[in-house]
């Protein structure tokens, strides 16, 4: 069932969604407008998070469970301009990633990307097969993020990755980790919200 609740964090979604997309690209290639946009982007999911969350406290919505996803998507955003701050690093100082560490990073924001979008789409349907899906793939990302981390080891020992561009690989991999933490606690949100209102609903 899709709820006005839902509906009305629909923009905060598509602003993460956006600025998640927008990232990705700075990412991959010298875009300063992009960045531009994608920190504005940030500023306006941290401004809109106070403001929705308000409204939310005020007149509960229905189901409850979703009264505190716009701080889930407000951290979000912080996990995103952490990456920002990475890609700004990487291209100041010329860092030169490796081709499987390039890969390695885009195969995370595509994961990350649509489980936001799931998120999203949980948010409005409240589909407990989206929501179990999400629980599936959110500890699935999770393992992959952990295995390019020790697999980034290896070549940093055997002097394939440049120590210099390091840190900026391995943090650019836990702030997505970050973001699909959040999704993942939405998914949970929604699906425990989901679980309550079928048990009232049952004969006393």
């Amino acid at each position: 069932m899709v709820t006005s609740t839902g509906d009305a964090l629909l923009p905060m979604f598509q602003d993460v969604i956006e600025m998640l997309a927008l990232t990705r690209v700075s990412f991959n290639r010298h875009d300063a407008a992009g960045r531009e946009t994608a920190a504005a982007l940030g500023r306006s999911i941290h401004k809109r998070e106070k403001e929705l969350t308000q409204e939310l406290l005020a007149a509960p919505p229905e189901p409850e469970a979703l009264r505190f996803v716009p701080g889930h998507l407000e951290r979000m955003g912080d996990a995103i301009e952490g990456v920002l701050r990475c890609v700004r690093t990487i291209e100041a100082e010329g860092m030169v990633f490796t081709e499987r560490g390039v890969r390695e990073v885009n195969e995370l924001f595509d994961r990350a990307a649509e489980l936001v979008e799931c998120a999203r789409d949980l948010a409005r349907t409240g589909n407990p097969v989206l929501a179990r899906h999400m629980e599936i793939e959110s500890l699935r990302f999770q393992d992959i993020a952990s295995e390019f981390a020790r697999a980034h080891e290896e070549r940093l020992i055997e002097g394939v990755c440049m120590p210099r561009a390091s840190s900026a690989y391995l943090a650019i991999l836990d702030y997505l980790r970050e973001v699909v933490r959040h999704a993942r606690h939405i998914a949970s949100r929604v699906a425990q919200g989901g679980a309550r209102e079928q048990g009232s609903a049952r004969p006393r």
